[in-house]
């Protein structure tokens, strides 16, 4: 599993932290602080996931560093968060 993510809206991200309920996101775009941010995460089969969003930090690179806490995660969506290759 990658932990690429496509946003609900449009846009894409990777997972690149997961402390607990709280993940960061290398995305394409941002989301306001208080907003849900829905998206699908890579794998077979495609887990749903939804976040709160903390806040969103521009990169130089013109990407976003978004930062949330997960809004109830399933079983199937913690495994794979835990099965990660992150840092």
């Amino acid at each position: 599993m990658s932990g690429a993510v496509s946003w609900s809206l449009g846009g894409d991200a990777r997972v690149v932290a997961v402390q607990g309920d709280v993940l960061s996101l290398r995305s394409s775009r941002s989301f306001p602080p208080g907003a849900p941010a829905a998206g699908t995460l890579a794998g077979e089969p495609p887990i749903a996931l939804t976040l709160k969003v903390a806040g969103s930090r521009r990169e130089d690179d013109g990407r976003y560093v978004v930062r949330g806490r997960l809004v109830s995660p399933t079983v199937a969506l913690r495994a794979a968060l835990a099965a990660l290759p992150l840092g």
